[in-house]
């Protein structure tokens, strides 16, 4: 495990902590949907560890993560899981353009595919800290 990926393990675990303490339901949701995906990502990476071709494991992966952030979403109250549906959508599009393009270069594959895990961290994040201010104001106004 190289040093990247070793930074977004770290990044990851401590953002899921963080929204499955003070995230509520949604929060601790969220937290399993992006921990769930990883482990599997990583294991699905090892199927096409070239990034040649359309990596059909990650594309599953991906799929999944999104169907169960469209689900969080309609099932939530919060915003931040539609921000995360969105960039988890540009990650599936991905996967599809190296359908229909097969050149696509494997660096850029790979890290278009990667890119988009930050800020749905980031995301995850914010809109838990956001969540908690708004109740905070809310309690206070009542």
């Amino acid at each position: 495990m190289d040093i990247l990926q070793s930074a977004f393990i770290f990044a990851l675990l401590l953002c899921a902590l963080y929204a499955g303490i003070n995230g509520g339901r949604t929060g601790r949701a969220g937290a399993a949907i992006f921990i769930v995906a990883t482990i599997l990502s990583a294991a699905a990476a090892t199927m096409n560890p070239s990034w040649a071709t359309t990596s059909y494991g990650l594309f599953a992966v991906d799929g999944g993560c999104l169907l169960a952030l469209i689900v969080l979403a309609l099932n939530s109250n919060r915003y931040w899981p539609i921000w995360a549906m969105g960039f988890q959508t540009v990650a599936v599009a991905t996967h599809m353009a190296t359908l229909w393009l097969p050149d696509l270069v494997a660096k850029s594959y790979q890290a278009l595919l990667s890119f988009w895990a930050i800020p749905i961290l980031w995301v995850m994040v914010m809109g838990t800290r956001k969540d908690r201010q708004y109740e905070r104001r809310k309690v206070h106004v009542a």
